[in-house]
Parts: C-alpha cells; sequence; structure tokens
C-alpha cells in the first residue's frame, strides 16, 4: 500500500537508452551496419564489424570510424566518415524488448496505469529503435524530444510538461524511470515527479555519480524486480 496522505502512483514514464533496453545493443546493430556497406565479401564484414565494437569498448572518444580508416586504409575509397555516421544513425536496428520489460509493462497496463516515453537522440534513429522494439502498443504517449528541436531534449522539462498535461494527472502522480544523471531527472525533480534510477551492469552511464540533489532520482534499484517492488509501493 502506498505511504497514507500521499496521491497514488497513476502513471510511468520511461527512458528509452540504457533503460528500455541496452545502449551497446544499439552500437552494435550499428557498427554491423556500417560493416556490412563496407565489405565486399561477408568474411570482410565480419572483421570490420567486429573491429569496430572491439575499438569501442576499448576507446571511448567518438573516433572509432577515424580509427578504422586508420586501420584499414583502403576503406576510404569505399565510404567517407560522413556517409558512415549516417548508415549508423539510419540503419534498421536489430533489438529485442526482453521478456522481462513486457511483462511489466504488460502488468502495468493492466493495472490501468498511463504509461509515456520520453528520449532525446537524432529522431531517425530514437523513431527505428520504438518501432524495433515493438514499444508503440503499450505507451500512451511517446515523446521523442528531437521532433521538439534539440533545445527540448532532457534536461528541458517540455516533454515532461507535455506527458503531464496529456496524461491528465498531477506531479505527484506520475514517476520518470531512466539511467542518466547527467541530465534525466532534472526536469522531474523540479517538477515534482518521483523518480528512479535504473543502474544495472552493462549500462553506459551506470558508474556516474550524480552531480547533486538536482540530478538524483529519488531511488535508485538494480534490477527490474526491485524497480517492480518499488512501483507496486506506490501504487
Amino acid at each position: 500500500m502506498n505511504e497514507v496522505g500521499k496521491p497514488r502512483l497513476r502513471g510511468i514514464v520511461l527512458d528509452l537508452d540504457d533503460t528500455l533496453y541496452l545502449e551497446q545493443e544499439y552500437v552494435r546493430s550499428g557498427f554491423l551496419a556500417v560493416a556490412c556497406g563496407l565489405a565486399h565479401e561477408p568474411e570482410e564484414a565480419e572483421l570490420y564489424g567486429q573491429w569496430l565494437i572491439d575499438r569501442a569498448a576499448q576507446q571511448h572518444d567518438g573516433r572509432t570510424f577515424n580509427h578504422l580508416l586508420d586501420a584499414f586504409p583502403e576503406l576510404a575509397s569505399r565510404k567517407t566518415i560522413a556517409e558512415m555516421v549516417k548508415v549508423y544513425r539510419e540503419h534498421t536496428p536489430v533489438l529485442t524488448l526482453s521478456d522481462d520489460w513486457k511483462h511489466l509493462l504488460e502488468g502495468w497496463r493492466q493495472k490501468d496505469l498511463f504509461l509515456g516515453l520520453i528520449s532525446d537522440g537524432e529522431l531517425i534513429g530514437q523513431e527505428r529503435k520504438v518501432k524495433a522494439l515493438g514499444l508503440a502498443p503499450y505507451f500512451d504517449k511517446l515523446v521523442l524530444t528531437d521532433s521538439l528541436g534539440k533545445e527540448h531534449w532532457k534536461p528541458s522539462a517540455t516533454a515532461f510538461k507535455s506527458i503531464e498535461e496529456s496524461s491528465g494527472l498531477t506531479a505527484a502522480e506520475l514517476v520518470y524511470i531512466g539511467d542518466n544523471v547527467l541530465k534525466d531527472f532534472v526536469a522531474p525533480n523540479a517538477l515534482g515527479w518521483h523518480s528512479i534510477r535504473l543502474r544495472m551492469k552493462g549500462q553506459v552511464r551506470s558508474h556516474l555519480e550524480p552531480e547533486g540533489l538536482s540530478f538524483a532520482a529519488e531511488r535508485e534499484v538494480d534490477s527490474l524486480t526491485v524497480l517492480s517492488e518499488v512501483i507496486e509501493g506506490w501504487l
């Protein structure tokens, strides 16, 4: 049961990247798509794809394609770095929504909770992630912030206010679940929402600590099981 005197939770809003799936899965999918576009033979695609994946894991400088051309200069005649970036951003990703997430989302829908999604990132890429994961049927409202303009990416409160208005719920009846303490929780905290950080192995930013209270989530959980328990306690 919820705490006496406090509004019960009636709406759950989720982040996408590294929350509903691991971002490293998208990175892998994108690198393999680039490798296929570069290769003349399947063996080449496997070589270049694994090289990109391994190099990105070793060196987080955003220059993985530059390093690829340094290692394999002959590829410069096949695609420019700009073309590789375009392929990566616009590829159709190979992603799967886990059974655990499906179970949670279906259970929340059966409880007649409002479900929303707020996600940053280049619009075409985010739209294709949503489609690949089959998310649309689960949600009452999806806000991909790039459709509003980059100035409305988190930590902007624009998308959160839009969700609040669409849901017809008060701030105290909503929770935002994300992973990124650099930006995810600033707006919902300021608006008076609940907030939960899902911090699990394999996330890109799982090692980060919030710089202050405004960046920190109200609760932090390390599994979907614990997440479900926290949500149940607020219903």
